[in-house]
């Protein structure tokens, strides 16, 4: 199954919705929150309507990545599917939202979630798009969107680092040597 230009249109028009609808009730209930690095007031703050603003783009961004990965015309079966999409996207939501709950309720499990997804780095692709957006929608209610894209962008770099760097390493080491 493909994701259809159609679709993705659709779901980033959802996110627009959803995010504006947000910013239109946070400003008719005591106004627009601002987030800030790192939850210091020194730091710079993000506004969330800025969020809504940059969210939709970044969505349709992520969406066209995995467009372009599982919708392979040269080939004949795509490399993946929209089920797996689908899946990894909805495992990445919910880590976020298990993340913003304990953070909310001031739990301090964080440490340990987060470190959990580190060690399952190494060996799952988590740096794929799907993921990255499954965590800036599932944590983007709790602290805005910008952060969320940041620190997930930065997250996804690592992870990508954790992923394919011992592969590498492994398969330079099990080469045949040549006499």
């Amino acid at each position: 199954m493909k994701l259809p230009l159609r679709l993705r249109i659709l779901i980033t028009t959802i996110v627009l919705l959803l995010v504006w609808g947000h910013i239109a009730w946070d400003y008719f209930h005591g106004g627009i929150p601002t987030h800030y690095l790192l939850h210091d007031d020194n730091m710079p703050g993000f506004p969330n309507w800025l969020g809504g603003i940059i969210l939709p783009f970044f969505t349709w961004f992520l969406l066209y990545r995995i467009h372009k990965r599982i919708d392979n015309t040269e080939g004949d079966v795509a490399s993946e599917s929209l089920r797996i999409v689908l899946f990894r996207f909805i495992a990445a939501a919910l880590v976020a939202i298990a993340i913003s709950v304990c953070f909310i309720h001031d739990v301090k499990e964080i440490d340990y979630i987060l470190g959990a997804v580190l060690v399952l780095a190494f060996f799952f692709p988590i740096y794929k798009s799907e993921y990255l957006l499954g965590w800036v929608l599932g944590a983007s209610f709790t602290f805005g969107a910008i952060i969320p894209m940041g620190f997930g962008s930065i997250f996804a770099l690592v992870f990508f680092i954790f992923y394919t760097l011992p592969r590498k390493l492994i398969g330079f080491f099990k080469k045949p040597k040549q006499v």
